[in-house]
């Protein structure tokens, strides 16, 4: 079995990819036309400035402008050489400004997600070469003004593809004060061709596939087919995708934008994108074919036969009960609220899980609610199964009681529970009372390889549509995948 880890690892990895992206997702303007040993070097005095030698630059400045940095600022091994540089506020604390330098020998994806993340498209990039270039350093570098946290931030990009290195540049603060501009005048950056040739970008790459396969879980036999989408979905964002299904008709949540796509029982054809005035993360369908959307800092909206019917101000994420006339509003701790619609009118009353320490998931079906999340005694990440009153029926944990991965799709069977393990990349099943019954393994069942399961859906013959990111095998892109599930 896989080793399982915490739901706060899950947390960390989430907070690591947020820290990544946030700088670049508020507004970028990129220009467009056309670890080993840490080995940190001691200062070398080059005449009235002050020289860092490093493996791959060197950065001569003026101590008199101001620029500090702290012996942790600076890392330099063989493969990776970076500095933070300050310009600290006189008397105050906080800085003016505070400026990054960072060159890596590394794969090229990092580079990748730098691209889309600041706002600029792969394709125009890397084949039609839209986009003006400053030389910073000796190397030609992608301009992208955009902010961090509030701040205005000044970021400098490019891959190298013979060196196999990614440079990247970040000043965030009073970027257009003139010693800036100075301190990078200053910066050589030396990197040796190696006649690298990095893999082949999403256009270029095989896109997923995979055959029908089949497990024993107890004396089940769980069976996936491979359901391709047309066309195949590429994404940056590893986890925050949903599916519903009304119907024929399958809706998918991608990276906060609703699609439209037809069922037909082996395939998933895209139809039409829909458009919306927000970002959206939680997807709910009824029985008369509404759908309901909802996310933090969002109203909660209803969604039929391609028009907006209303929207109600105040919910935080948002779970539907099928019938469509009550939820439960929820973020990340036990005190929730559930959600009446009456009238237009929406009625809120307190609904406490006190089981729960820190909820991570919350899903609906005719008869429960399902509130995955850490107990609160802390034995781990649980499925804490309530009437629609609030009142605990069962809780579903692993084979010896303890904690699961992170559950992200949980539903009644004919037989008792399924559930989407994404941490441990599992299918997990339970009788009807609650007892563990077993789990069958993402390569084995699917054929993947270390995916994440972002959730799922029940078709109309009672199988279940399973969503997914994943790897491609030449590593080109990470594609959003479907599976339709059967057999328990």
């Amino acid at each position: 079995m896989k080793t399982k880890f915490k739901l706060s690892c899950l947390f960390l990895a989430a907070l690591m990819l947020f820290s990544l992206t946030a700088c670049g997702k508020d507004n970028p303007e990129p220009s467009s036309t056309s670890e080993g040993t840490e080995q940190t070097k001691p200062p070398v005095e080059a005449g009235s400035g002050t020289t860092i030698h490093t493996n791959l630059w060197d950065l001569t400045y003026d101590e008199a402008d101001g620029w500090v940095y702290e012996e942790d600022d600076l890392h330099d091994d063989e493969t990776s050489s970076k500095i933070i540089l300050t310009l600290p506020k006189e008397g105050e604390d906080g800085s003016i400004v505070d400026a990054e330098i960072r060159v890596s020998v590394e794969d090229p994806y990092t580079f990748r997600d730098y691209l889309t993340s600041y706002g600029f498209d792969e394709y125009e990039y890397a084949v039609d070469q839209a986009y003006d270039l400053t030389p910073v350093g000796g190397i030609d570098c992608l301009k992208a003004e955009g902010n961090y946290w509030g701040s205005p931030c000044l970021r400098y990009m490019n891959r190298v593809e013979g060196a196999g290195a990614t440079v990247f540049m970040e000043i965030i603060g009073e970027y257009e004060d003139e010693r800036v501009d100075k301190l990078l005048s200053g910066l050589t950056i030396h990197l040796e061709d190696t006649g690298n040739e990095d893999g082949p970008w999403y256009w270029e790459g095989e896109p997923f596939s995979a055959q029908p396969r089949s497990v024993m879980v107890g004396t089940h036999t769980l069976s996936s087919q491979w359901l391709p989408i047309t066309d195949c979905i590429i994404t940056k964002e590893t986890f925050n995708h949903a599916a519903a299904v009304t119907g024929d008709q399958a809706y998918l949540l991608v990276d906060g934008e609703l699609k439209r796509f037809d069922y037909d029982g082996a395939s998933l054809n895209f139809a039409e994108d829909i458009v919306l005035d927000a970002e959206y993360e939680d997807i709910s369908a009824d029985t008369t074919g509404t759908l309901w959307l909802a996310n933090f800092m969002e109203p909660l909206i209803s969604w039929k036969d391609g028009a907006q019917t209303a929207s109600y101000e105040g919910p935080d994420h948002v779970t539907m009960h099928p019938s469509g006339t009550w939820g439960v509003s929820w973020f990340s701790g036990p005190e929730c609220e559930k959600i009446t619609l009456s009238g237009g009118a929406l009625k809120t009353e307190p609904m406490v899980f006190q089981e729960v320490d820190i909820l991570s998931h919350l899903l609906i079906d005719d008869s429960h609610i399902y509130v995955c999340g850490s107990a609160v005694d802390g034995s781990g990440h649980k499925v804490f199964v309530y009437d629609s009153n609030g009142a605990l029926q069962m809780t579903l944990a692993d084979s010896d009681g303890s904690g699961l991965g992170s559950v992200t799709f949980i539903t009644q069977t004919a037989n008792g529970y399924l559930a989407l393990d994404g941490n441990m990349r599992e299918v997990v099943l339970w009788t009807k009372d609650g007892t563990y019954l077993g789990e069958a393994d993402d390569g084995d069942l699917f054929g993947t390889d270390y995916p994440w399961f972002c959730g799922g859906a029940k078709l109309a013959d009672g199988s279940i549509l399973a969503i997914m990111t994943e790897d491609r095998a030449d590593e080109s892109a990470m594609e959003l995948v479907a599976f339709k599930l059967s057999g328990f």
